[in-house]
């Protein structure tokens, strides 16, 4: 069985705990040059993924919705701020500033998270153990999915000596990447483009209905008007789609299609969470509730 509430709660853990040093950090970029919002897109991927060079095809790994122009001249703005090299056609590397840059974010992270306490330490030891054996499981279980992601994202496993906050911020963050992982090899076999699946997933959950709509909530992805034009296209080609009017719905056949990848999504992400015996599962779940809770506190 399995307990598909348990990653809302831990995204909605992740996300109350990054409130907290999530403007820290921004503070820190924006010292450096940065634009407000941009440190993780290019700059923290640049470290993550040495010895290996940076670039836009490698970055729309994960960040498969984004427009290679878009990864291209956040590539090219740290470039121009002196935080990356050039070392090929397209590819870059970190050099000393952007290092020091880095290391400058992380530690202004590690500070920010490092003293809180939302729980008694003993729970907090305890949510850190059963969150890392969870990591492991996923990183043990059988493909599809690949584990890219997630493997990327353990580049930065601060190690068992680290605070138990940054442990936990980690652990959250490796499970969000294998998240990613999973929903990609869900919905990447329809060989749609990474535009019009993402339109049509708004278009699923209802967040916008018309072309419109679509660009000016996805406008940061760095594509034009014309390219979710396209994508709407793309969709009306496959019969997930039809147009009533200015606005777009999902045919029986395109929600039949989408409610499948949501489940395979959830497959692939639940299976390593086999690891956990009933009452851990339960545990667990407790633990991810009051330790949201206990952040929202220190918030208020």
């Amino acid at each position: 069985m399995m307990n598909t509430d348990l990653w809302p709660r831990a995204w909605a853990a992740l996300q109350a705990l990054t409130a907290h040093y999530g403007p820290a950090i921004d503070h820190a970029a924006e010292g450096a040059g940065i634009p407000f919002g941009e440190w993780y897109g290019w700059l923290m991927a640049a470290r993550i993924f040495e010895p290996d060079p940076i670039s836009a095809p490698r970055l729309q790994r994960r960040s498969a919705y984004t427009s290679l122009t878009r990864l291209e001249e956040q590539l090219a703005r740290g470039l121009r701020l002196g935080l990356l090299e050039r070392v090929a056609a397209g590819e870059y590397r970190l050099i000393q500033p952007g290092h020091a840059a880095v290391q400058r974010l992380i530690d202004t992270a590690y500070a920010a998270m490092t003293p809180l306490r939302p729980l008694p330490e003993a729970d907090l030891a305890r949510l850190a153990d059963l969150l890392g054996r969870l990591v492991e499981a996923c990183l043990a279980a059988p493909e599809p999915p690949d584990k890219w992601g997630l493997r990327t994202a353990r580049h930065y496993d601060p190690g068992a000596d680290a605070p138990v906050m940054v442990r936990l911020d980690q652990y959250l963050s490796d499970l969000n990447a294998y998240r990613d992982d999973a929903h990609l090899a869900a919905w990447q076999p329809y060989r749609v483009s990474g535009q019009a699946w993402e339109a049509f997933t708004f278009l699923w959950r209802g967040a916008a209905t018309t072309l419109d709509e679509l660009h000016a909530r996805l406008l940061h992805r760095g594509y034009a008007r014309e390219a979710y034009a396209a994508a709407l296209d793309e969709l009306v080609e496959r019969d997930w789609i039809a147009q009533d009017g200015e606005t777009w719905q999902l045919t029986a056949a395109g929600r039949a299609v989408r409610e499948q990848a949501e489940e395979a999504t959830d497959r692939y992400f639940y299976a390593a969470w086999a690891c956990l015996s009933e009452t851990e599962t339960a545990e667990l779940r407790d633990l991810l509730i009051r330790f949201r809770e206990g952040l929202d506190k220190l918030r208020a």
